[in-house]
C-alpha cells in the first residue's frame, strides 16, 4: 500500500512539475482593481445551509482573485474590493433568496485584513436564513377534459407543502405553456396569481389555464427572397416540403422548429424564419392559423479544397463539390476525394521522406498512398423520413501500426431520425467489398494465423462485410469547439452478419459509448472530463461467449492524442514486438528452435482488444496574454484495452482489477491554440509504466522462391521449427509466450510521450 501511496504522490509531483514549467513563462495578470483597493484574496459564505457557497457566489460581483494568482501569485486575474458594489451585493443576495422563497433572509457582511504580505482582505457574508415559505394551497382553473392531462402539476414539481420558489412557479408556467402550444393550441397561456404571508410563512398560488380554441394550420405563406441579381431557384412546394407541415396539420410549436431546423441544415438558405400571422392567431373561436414562412436563398453550388501536414499522414489534401440543389427539389449532391500519406506513400514519395514524421516511416501501413474516392446523394425526405441519403465509394486507409483496410466498393444507405429535438438518431447500412492487411505477428498471437496460408485466406481474398450501424447523440454544450458548460453523450452501435450480407466468417457486434461534462470554475478556468466505454461481443448478447474473428479495423484501440495522451497512438494494451536482430538457432538438423538474440525491438505491433475503458480529466486554463487564443491544459488520462477471456501477454483483467487503481494512468500538460481550421493541440503526457511483457518475433524477409517465414522468438519458447523444401518454418498450433521485454531507458524524458492534433480532443 505504501508503495502504491508513493507512486500516486509522485505523479502529482510530476504533474504539479510539468504546470509550473508551462505557467512561469506567462507575465503578470492585468488587474481589475483602481489605486488603493485591497486584494480580495479570500470569500466566504457563512450560515447557509440552502444553497451551496459556490452557487450564491454567482449572484453577487464581489468576488476573490482567481486560484492560481491566490496561490502561485504569478497567473490569474486580480480582483480587488469595491465597496459600493459590496453594499449593492448585500441587496442582490436578499433578492435571491426571496425569489426562492426565504422571504425574512437577513445578510450582513465582514471585511478583515490579511496579514499576509500582500495587504489582501477576507470578505465573509453572514447570512441568516430564515424559514422559507410553504405553498399552502395550489388552484388551478380553467380545465377541461381535454386540457387536464396538458396542465397537470405533479410532474412539474408544483404542489401544495413545497417551498414557494419563483424560479420553480415561472418554469411550471413555461412548461404549461409549452405543453398547450405544443398540443394545438397556439394561444395557450397561463395566468398566474399568489399571495404570500411573511408572518405565517404561508402562500396560496392560483393558475388559470387560458387554453383558447384548439387549431389546425391553415394557409401557409412563403416569402423566397433570392440572391441578389440571381432568380428564384426554389418553388414553393419544395420548401414546405423541406418544413414537414401542412396545411390541415395539428399546430404544433415543436414540429415547426423541427421543419425550421430542417431548412437550415439544406445549406439553401442563409435565414430561416418560421411564424404564426398575428391576425389568425388572435382571432377568438377560430380553429385555423396561418404560417409565414420567411428564408433567403443561399448559393447552390460550392468547392471546398484544403491540405496541409499531419504526424501520421505527413502531406494530405481534399477536394469536395456540393451541388444543393441536384437536378431540382433539394437534392444535395457530394463529390468528394481526399488523399494522405503524400511524400511518404508510394507513388507519391519524393526528397526520401525527408518532410515526413519518423514516426510515419516506422509504419508498414503508411507504405501505399492512402486515398478516399465517393459520391453522396442526399434527399430531403423519402417515405416520410428525413435525411436519407446513399453513397458509393472506394478507399484504401489505413490505423497506425494496427490495421490497412482496402475497399475496392462499397456503398452505404443511411437516414437520420429525431425523437427528439436534441437527440438526432443515425440508421446506416453498408456494404463493402475489399480485404484488410494486419501485421503477421498479429494475425498469430489473436487469431492464431500464424503460417502464411492461413494468414492469406485473410488478407489476400476480397470479402463482403455488412454492417449495420446506428448512432445517437446528445448535446447540450455552450461552444461546440471551447465547451465551458454543459454535457455531450454518443452512442455507436455495429452489428455485422450473414443475414444481412456478410462474410459467414466476419460478425460481430460492437458498441462504443462516450460520455463528456464540462464545467466552468472561474472565468479563466474549466474542467472537463470523459469516460469512455466500448466492447465487441460475438453474435449473442454474452460477455462469456467466445468472440471469433473480428476484422482489425473493428477491434478497440487506445492511446494517442485523442485518448490516453501518455501512450503513442495505440500503444496502451497488450503489445507483439517484432525483433531488430536475426534470432538465435539453438539445435541441429531438420528440427531447430528461434529465440531472440537481443532486446532491440524493430517494430511495436499494437494487439488492441474487445474491451475497452477510457478516462480523461481536464483543467483548461485560459492564457493571460490572448484568451481568446491560447489556452493551457492540465490532464490526468486513464485507460486499458484488453481480451476477455484470453491472455495474449502475461496480464490477466478480472473485472476486480478494473476499478480506477488498475487503470493506467497518465499525467501531462498541453497548449490549445484556436485556428480558423479548429483547436491545434499539443501535449506531453508523462508514463510511468514500463512496456508489457509480450511475445517477440521475427519476420525473416522473402528469399528468392518468396518464402518469408514468421518465427515466434519469445525467450523460453518451445515450438518447432521444422525443415521443409524452402527453408525452416515453425509449426503453428502453439501459443507464442509472453515472455520478453523489450529494453528501454528508464530516465525523465524517456517517459515524456509528445502528440499534436487538430480539432476538439472530446
Amino acid at each position: 500500500m505504501m508503495r502504491r501511496r508513493g507512486a500516486a504522490w509522485r505523479r502529482v509531483a510530476v504533474c504539479a512539475a510539468l504546470l509550473i514549467s508551462i505557467t512561469g513563462v506567462a507575465q503578470a495578470q492585468g488587474t481589475e482593481c483602481e489605486a488603493g483597493e485591497p486584494e480580495v484574496r479570500a470569500l466566504e459564505f457563512r450560515g447557509n445551509t440552502v444553497f451551496r457557497a459556490s452557487d450564491l457566489a454567482l449572484r453577487i460581483v464581489t468576488s476573490s482573485s482567481e486560484f492560481l494568482r491566490r496561490n502561485l501569485r504569478i497567473v490569474g486575474a486580480k480582483h480587488c474590493l469595491d465597496h459600493a458594489e459590496l453594499r449593492l451585493d448585500v441587496g442582490r443576495l436578499r433578492i435571491f433568496y426571496r425569489r426562492h422563497g426565504y422571504f425574512s433572509t437577513r445578510v450582513d457582511t465582514a471585511v478583515t485584513p490579511l496579514y499576509d504580505g500582500y495587504g489582501g482582505v477576507r470578505v465573509a457574508f453572514q447570512i441568516h436564513e430564515g424559514e422559507p415559505v410553504i405553498v399552502d394551497s395550489l388552484r388551478v382553473g380553467g380545465l377541461d377534459s381535454a386540457i387536464a392531462a396538458i396542465a397537470d402539476t405533479s410532474s412539474l414539481a408544483l404542489r401544495p407543502g413545497i417551498t414557494f420558489d419563483m424560479t420553480r412557479l415561472q418554469a411550471a408556467i413555461d412548461s404549461i405553456k409549452s405543453r398547450l402550444r405544443d398540443n394545438g393550441y397556439p394561444r395557450g397561456d397561463v395566468a398566474a396569481s399568489f399571495s404570500a404571508d411573511t408572518a405565517s410563512h404561508r402562500a396560496k398560488v392560483t393558475l388559470d389555464i387560458l387554453s383558447g380554441t384548439r387549431s389546425r394550420i391553415g394557409t401557409i405563406r412563403v416569402l423566397d427572397a433570392p440572391l441578389p441579381g440571381a432568380p428564384r431557384r426554389l418553388r414553393d412546394s419544395t420548401i414546405l416540403r423541406l418544413l414537414g407541415v401542412s396545411s390541415g396539420d395539428l399546430y404544433q410549436e415543436r414540429e415547426l422548429i423541427r421543419g425550421q431546423r430542417a431548412l437550415y441544415q439544406t445549406d439553401l438558405f442563409r435565414h430561416v424564419e418560421v411564424t404564426l400571422v398575428a391576425d389568425s392567431a388572435y382571432v377568438r373561436g377560430d380553429s385555423l392559423v396561418a404560417l409565414q414562412v420567411s428564408v433567403a436563398e443561399n448559393y447552390v453550388r460550392a468547392v471546398e479544397t484544403e491540405g496541409g501536414w499531419a504526424v501520421l499522414d505527413c502531406f494530405k489534401a481534399r477536394a469536395q463539390l456540393v451541388d444543393k440543389n441536384f437536378l431540382g427539389e433539394a437534392r444535395r449532391l457530394e463529390l468528394s476525394a481526399q488523399l494522405s500519406k503524400i511524400g511518404w506513400g508510394e507513388p507519391t514519395r519524393f526528397a526520401r521522406g525527408a518532410l515526413c514524421a519518423p514516426a510515419i516511416k516506422a509504419d508498414t501501413f503508411s507504405a501505399s498512398l492512402n486515398y478516399f474516392v465517393g459520391a453522396t446523394l442526399k434527399v430531403p425526405s423519402f417515405l416520410g423520413l428525413r435525411s436519407p441519403a446513399l453513397s458509393v465509394y472506394s478507399e484504401r486507409r489505413g490505423e497506425y501500426q494496427a490495421y490497412l483496410r482496402s475497399t475496392l466498393v462499397g456503398g452505404e444507405a443511411s437516414v437520420t431520425y429525431e425523437p427528439s429535438l436534441d437527440v438526432p438518431l443515425r440508421l446506416a447500412y453498408s456494404l463493402e467489398y475489399g480485404r484488410t492487411e494486419a501485421q503477421p505477428a498479429l494475425l498469430c498471437a489473436v487469431f492464431n494465423r500464424c503460417d502464411a496460408q492461413s494468414r492469406s485466406l485473410i488478407t489476400d481474398k476480397n470479402r463482403p462485410l455488412a454492417v449495420a450501424s446506428a448512432h445517437a447523440e446528445r448535446l447540450r454544450v455552450d461552444n461546440p469547439f471551447n465547451p465551458r458548460r454543459g454535457t455531450a453523450l454518443r452512442l455507436d452501435l455495429r452489428t455485422a452478419a450473414k443475414e444481412i450480407g456478410s462474410d459467414r466468417d466476419i460478425q460481430f457486434l460492437k458498441a462504443l459509448s462516450d460520455a463528456s461534462v464540462y464545467r466552468a470554475l472561474s472565468g479563466s478556468v474549466t474542467f472537463a472530463a470523459r469516460a469512455r466505454f466500448g466492447t465487441v461481443l460475438g453474435r449473442t448478447l454474452s460477455f462469456s461467449d467466445a468472440v471469433g474473428f473480428i476484422p482489425p479495423q473493428e477491434r478497440l484501440y487506445a492511446g494517442g492524442a485523442t485518448s490516453v495522451r501518455g501512450y503513442p497512438q495505440n500503444e496502451l494494451g497488450d503489445l507483439i514486438y517484432i525483433a531488430e536482430d536475426e534470432p538465435l538457432t539453438r539445435g541441429t538438423g531438420d528440427t531447430v528452435f528461434k529465440e531472440a538474440s537481443s532486446d532491440r525491438v524493430r517494430r511495436v505491433v499494437p494487439v488492441g482488444g474487445n474491451s475497452l475503458i477510457v478516462a480523461n480529466f481536464e483543467l483548461r486554463v485560459r492564457s493571460a496574454l490572448f484568451p481568446d487564443l491560447v489556452q493551457y491544459t492540465l490532464f490526468a488520462d486513464a485507460g486499458d484495452v484488453w481480451d476477455r477471456g484470453r491472455t495474449v501477454t502475461a496480464r490477466d483483467h478480472k473485472a476486480s482489477a478494473l476499478w480506477l487503481n488498475g487503470l493506467k494512468w497518465t499525467p501531462g500538460i498541453g497548449v490549445r491554440i484556436f485556428t480558423p481550421v479548429g483547436p491545434f493541440q499539443a501535449n506531453v503526457g508523462y508514463n510511468p509504466f514500463a512496456r508489457p511483457l509480450g511475445a517477440i518475433y521475427f519476420d525473416q524477409a522473402p528469399n528468392a522462391v518468396g518464402f518469408a517465414p514468421l518465427y515466434c522468438v519469445s525467450p523460453g519458447n518451445s515450438i518447432p521449427s521444422i525443415r521443409g523444401p524452402n527453408g525452416y518454418e515453425q509449426v503453428s498450433g502453439s501459443e507464442c509466450p509472453a515472455t520478453f521485454a523489450p529494453g528501454q531507458s528508464k530516465t525523465f524524458l524517456s517517459r515524456l510521450t509528445f502528440t499534436f492534433s487538430i480539432g476538439p480532443d472530446f
